[in-house]
């Protein structure tokens, strides 16, 4: 492993050159993408739908028992899939550019286009069902225009949300707001200053919040406040940036044993996470660390399949480069749905047959929304924000 040195942003366009080079479409980050979207989904699938997984839980095998849905119960490491992928693929996209006030501005408008107009369908469509069905049995204009523009509680005048996955999006604005600034400390300070930086943020951020509801981590606020604000992730996302800093120069065989490697902390961390699964809340560092271990060896594994390996072509298959493509409608439709299908059908899901019916439904309702959001509000919105007049082509990230 090479690192570059840092630069001036005068030179940065001829000096640095990003692990994605030229940004080509990578189907494998697509595919990992797609994964991390049923991740999350098979989570709050299994934490609404509960009955087959106790079921399986102790299954017999060879003298012991086994848990085939093991890591269903760590989906929401999905989350952090997306974040580090973000950082990596959107500082790619900027790592060359001059950075002026017109390219920042255009990125800026890129990426509100690529989450405001899904989410607002989504509203549109959802707020009808929520309202006769009984999970919301008013309607305040002050939460509508809340979740319209992703402003919620815990911050200033926030409000409640409407659907459970709407946290993450305000974080990922607000990443998008600092990255041109990252990108910028990057060149005046090299990464491993970025990366101490960005660690130190989330570090006192997430003490410091801890430290005002020391007596109790079940508070729920705190909780919202350590990990609901960029500042508690920062370090989640700088991870994925500083892959774009790093050149590997490995034979195929050399990365393939070292992300066997990797692979295997990142799966033995879930079983150290399993162990103290019922004492999280009370452990500050299983609270406070554990997903930015897990971040840290994310980004290993993604910075070892960002050129073609072997026995990795399967994330590059046709179903999960689609799956990828309509993530964003993956994961904003499968909560609500989940939500809905026993305010529709009560007394069907209890049983191990009724959880697995509901996870049969819930994907064939999903999918279609998230494809239908993809081809005909999500795909067309940015198609023609590419189209427009005076705007320089850029590589497409989605």
């Amino acid at each position: 492993m090479t690192m570059e040195p840092p630069v001036s942003v005068e030179t940065a366009p001829a000096a640095i050159r990003p692990t994605g080079a030229s940004l080509a479409f990578n189907p494998v980050l697509h595919g990992l993408r797609g994964l991390a979207a049923m991740a999350v989904l098979l989570y709050h699938w299994r934490g609404s739908y509960p009955a087959l997984a106790k079921a399986w839980q102790d299954l017999p095998l060879l003298g012991t028992t086994w848990d085939p849905l093991f890591l269903v119960q760590f989906g929401w490491i999905g989350v952090n899939w997306f974040f580090v992928l973000s950082g990596y693929l959107l500082a790619a996209n900027l790592w060359r550019a001059t950075l002026n006030p017109g390219q920042v501005l255009h990125f800026y408008q890129r990426r509100a286009l690529r989450i405001y107009p899904g989410l607002w369908a989504q509203l549109l469509i959802l707020l009808p069902f929520v309202y006769l069905t009984g999970l919301v049995s008013e309607f305040r204009w002050q939460q509508v225009l809340g979740n319209a523009l992703l402003w919620f509680a815990p911050m200033p005048g926030g409000t409640a949300i409407y659907n459970g996955v709407y946290w993450t999006l305000p974080l990922e604005l607000s990443f998008y707001l600092a990255l041109p600034f990252m990108i910028l400390f990057y060149r005046r300070t090299g990464v491993w200053t970025l990366l101490l930086a960005s660690l130190a943020v989330t570090l006192v951020w997430r003490f410091g919040i801890a430290g005002l509801h020391h007596s109790s981590f079940s508070f729920h606020p705190s909780l919202l406040f350590i990990r609901n604000v960029l500042p508690g992730v920062l370090f989640v996302f700088a991870t994925g940036f500083a892959i774009n800093h790093f050149a590997l120069r490995l034979s195929d065989g050399a990365r393939q044993r070292l992300l066997l490697l990797v692979a295997a902390l990142y799966l033995g961390f879930h079983y150290v996470l399993l162990g103290k699964k019922g004492v999280a809340l009370q452990d500050d560092a299983v609270l406070l660390l554990s997903d930015l271990v897990l971040s840290l060896l994310i980004a290993g594994m993604i910075a070892l399949m960002l050129q073609p390996l072997r026995g990795c072509g399967w994330l590059a298959s046709r179903p999960l480069v689609w799956l990828g493509e309509v993530s964003f409608g993956v994961y904003l439709w499968h909560f609500p749905v989940q939500r809905l299908l026993p305010k529709l059908f009560p007394g069907l899901w209890g049983t191990p047959g009724g959880s697995a019916l509901a996870l049969l439904v819930c994907l064939l309702i999903t999918l279609p929304l998230a494809a239908a959001s993809y081809r005909w509000i999500e795909k067309p919105v940015l198609d023609r924000f590419a189209r427009s007049p005076k705007r320089t082509p850029e590589p497409v990230v989605t």
